[in-house]
């Protein structure tokens, strides 16, 4: 322990000694820009220090005599954004990354890599073009980045491990994909009718070809979104219109395989503006469309001519449609919305999930005498960046009930129909913000059974600044959420499923002094009941069930820790985390893990 802590500060005082050289070279996280205004090169990035030791006990180690009962790891890393503008219409970017594991030296453990390279321009002062990587959403049902499970309103403490997983997978508020590829985007202005309108298309390779039995996937689609004018002044009513089509598709030319996967969504959204009036507005908004999925084979005809064959294929669609009503001086908003997709509606670009559920854990992934594979648990979900990922897959990928069970995709969620509802009040800046949104929706066709599983949702989070009913000049804040979510079926014994879970997160930060908070947290989880989860097979196509799915588990996850911000986006953090999770009573699988970690962020 005196080992770590020593090195702890040893790096720490490194980085703090080399960020101080940068501010006086160039007086803030901005990118670092020449005295000469008409300088083409600009430099930015980020670096990052990481170094954590954590330590497993409890029941599951008992009789275990192999399992290390404290880990020590750790990474320094650089990525460094070379930005150049060789003209006023065109800008290219590349992001080197330099890493180095905990405990490399010399040279042991380092990497080079190129993290982002991509070119950008205007053709003619009207065709915007981009190639190389790019983060790309559509909507909710065609190319869409869905949130992962375990997070509802996540405490101050948690965040910076949880920042640092959304940088690496490069997820983004958007829900954006990261893609590689190119992009086109145009538009019009009109002067009746149409106000304007605006083109996108692109297309990206999102699998590359093993010369073998695996070809090239590539994705492929577009965009059309139309704006009208205001069609009466007195109520502000107007329409945006958007029809989306996006292609995912195997290219049987690349490498010796001869079946690949196509799969199509073509969509039309709409918001219509009811009425947008003073402190009111009222809008229809939804999104309908169908998806095709087939699986292709190549083959050879008599002539030596090569064509592609559909061996299967399925089709079903969707419908979304809700009202948006707005108080604008109040802050207040509420929305409902009636949601009907089918069992058989795939769309790849937007069912895929974040979450991993079967990768190998980066802490402790098999633990007790039998070495069995640890359960994942909140702990694993709020920073473990291993069971991460951007890919998209080509058939729904698995999930745990137990932290979403009615929406695991997502609003893209197959097999669904029902109501959704959401409501929100304030904003960051004011006293209290607070949202609910949730969803009482069931299955459209059984599964194994006739019988249709009901699936309620409710999530609740609210920020109470505190400092500013007392009127401090420090910030005192309060952060609360809560996820509750039930399934149920009917029937006879062997088909009824009850399953229930809770989810509930607590936060506060304390501003001590300026820039230097004190935080506290908790995830406090419980799940109990059975339920019964599919094995699939070609288009999602169930074929088994194994035995029931049961669930008996608590788990709390506490943090108590430092965070100093020496500038905008340059912190460090120092923190205490511990975790227990109980498999029900006098389980011998109960565990507990204590990590203890400091992160030096820094971007310029």
């Amino acid at each position: 322990m005196k080992n770590i802590v020593t090195k702890i500060l040893l790096v720490l005082s490194v980085l703090l000694w080399t960020s101080a050289g940068l501010w006086a070279q160039d007086g803030g996280s901005e990118a670092t820009v020449a005295d000469d205004d008409k300088s083409k090169i600009r430099f930015n990035g980020l670096g990052r220090t990481l170094m954590s030791q954590t330590s497993i006990g409890g029941d599951v180690l008992k009789a275990d005599t192999n399992t290390i009962g404290r880990l020590t790891d750790g990474e320094f890393l650089l990525d460094l954004a070379i930005n150049a503008t060789p003209n006023k219409t065109s800008e290219v970017q590349a992001i080197v990354r330099l890493r180095n594991e905990f405990g490399g030296f010399f040279g042991a453990g380092m990497s080079v890599e190129v993290r982002e390279l991509w070119a950008r321009g205007i053709i003619a002062d009207f065709i915007k073009y981009r190639v190389g990587d790019m983060d790309l959403a559509m909507s909710p049902y065609t190319l869409f980045s869905p949130d992962e499970e375990g997070f509802v309103n996540e405490p101050a403490i948690f965040q910076p491990l949880k920042e640092v997983i959304d940088y690496e997978q490069f997820y983004t508020k958007d829900n954006t994909r990261r893609l590689q590829g190119g992009k086109l985007d145009f538009g019009f202005n009109f002067g009746t009718i149409l106000e304007d309108l605006e083109v996108s298309s692109f297309i990206a390779r999102i699998r590359g070809t093993d010369f073998f039995t695996v070809p090239n996937r590539l994705i492929a689609g577009g965009e059309l979104n139309l704006s009208t004018v205001t069609f009466s002044d007195s109520l502000g009513t107007k329409a945006d219109i958007g029809i989306n089509l996006i292609h995912t598709f195997d290219d049987l030319q690349s490498g010796n395989a001869v079946t690949g996967i196509r799969n199509t969504v073509a969509t039309v959204d709409y918001d219509l503006t009811i009425m947008d009036k003073g402190n009111m507005a009222l809008n229809l908004s939804g999104e309908s469309g169908r998806s095709n999925i087939a699986r292709a084979e190549r083959v050879t005809d008599a002539d030596g001519k090569e064509e592609n064959v559909m061996l299967s294929e399925e089709d079903d669609t969707f419908m979304d449609v809700g009202l948006t009503f707005k108080l604008k001086k109040q802050k207040l908003t509420v929305s409902a919305s009636f949601v009907d997709v089918g069992p058989d509606f795939f769309s790849t670009g937007a069912q895929s999930k974040r979450v991993e559920f079967g990768a190998n854990k980066t802490y402790y992934n098999r633990v007790g005498v039998d070495r069995n594979l640890r359960q994942m648990s909140t702990f694993d979900l709020s920073r473990d960046r291993s069971l991460y990922t951007f890919r998209t897959a080509d058939r729904l990928m698995a999930y745990d009930p137990r932290y979403s069970n009615t929406l695991p995709y997502g609003d893209a969620t197959p097999n669904r129909q029902g109501l959704k509802f959401g409501v929100n009040y304030g904003s960051d800046n004011d006293k209290v913000a607070a949202r609910v949104n949730g969803a009482f929706l069931s299955e459209i066709r059984g599964q194994g059974t006739f019988e249709l599983k009901d699936f309620t949702l409710i999530k609740a989070a609210t920020d109470i600044n505190i400092h500013k009913f007392a009127n401090w000049k420090n910030e005192l804040r309060l952060t609360l959420g809560v996820q509750l979510e039930t399934t149920k079926r009917g029937g006879v014994e062997i088909e009824e499923v009850d399953l229930s879970s809770t989810l509930l997160d607590v936060g506060l930060e304390f501003e001590l002094f300026s820039k230097f908070d004190i935080l506290l947290g908790a995830k406090l989880f419980s799940s109990e009941g059975r339920d019964y989860i599919p094995i699939r097979e070609n288009f999602n196509d169930i074929q088994d069930f194994p035995a029931p799915y049961i669930a008996d588990d608590q788990e709390t996850l506490l943090g108590v820790g430092i965070k100093y911000e020496f500038k905008k986006d340059i912190y460090m953090t120092l923190q205490y985390n511990s975790f227990n999770s109980e498999l029900g009573s006098d389980n011998p699988n109960n565990y507990d893990f204590q990590q203890l970690f400091v992160l030096y962020n820094m971007k310029f």
